[in-house]
């Protein structure tokens, strides 16, 4: 926030880094658990680098990917919600400081079981995609 002052640019920026990082670290884990028996296996048939990344490495990595997805989903809702309370003039999280200073406590408890609900919707969807695009992988554990 010293950097880059008050208002939106800042507040993008938090919220950027804070979905980031979940969703690298995670993707590269995929990548680096890619079984190497499929890899030399692909190797073996021809396959040329590309068609090993769509066919091989990128499904192979599609959970971890889906996991860090919805941790970095989870943490950039996170950072919207302090970066509305610190640098924005405007959303749930200033309305929510706005009636704390007010003494407002039914719109600070109504803020918060909002902020809340929307946190479950956002999680619901990401679980539902996650069980959509995986359903060959839960096949695959057991």
């Amino acid at each position: 926030m010293l950097w880059f002052g008050l208002g939106d640019p800042p507040a993008f920026f938090l919220i950027s880094i804070g979905a980031f990082f979940p969703i690298l670290i995670n993707t590269i884990a995929g990548v680096r658990n890619v079984d190497s028996i499929y890899i030399r296996a692909a190797r073996n048939l021809g396959a040329s680098q590309f068609t090993m990344f769509r066919r091989v490495v990128l499904p192979a990595a599609t959970p971890y990917i889906l996991t860090g997805m919805r941790i970095g989903i989870g943490t950039a809702f996170i950072c919207v919600i302090v970066a509305e309370m610190i640098a924005v003039n405007s959303g749930v999280g200033y309305r929510i400081l706005e009636a704390r200073e007010y003494m407002w406590s039914d719109k600070v408890i109504a803020g918060m079981l909002t902020i809340g609900f929307i946190g479950l919707i956002i999680d619901l969807c990401m679980n539902y995609l996650n069980q959509h695009l995986l359903r060959w992988h839960r096949g695959m554990e057991n």
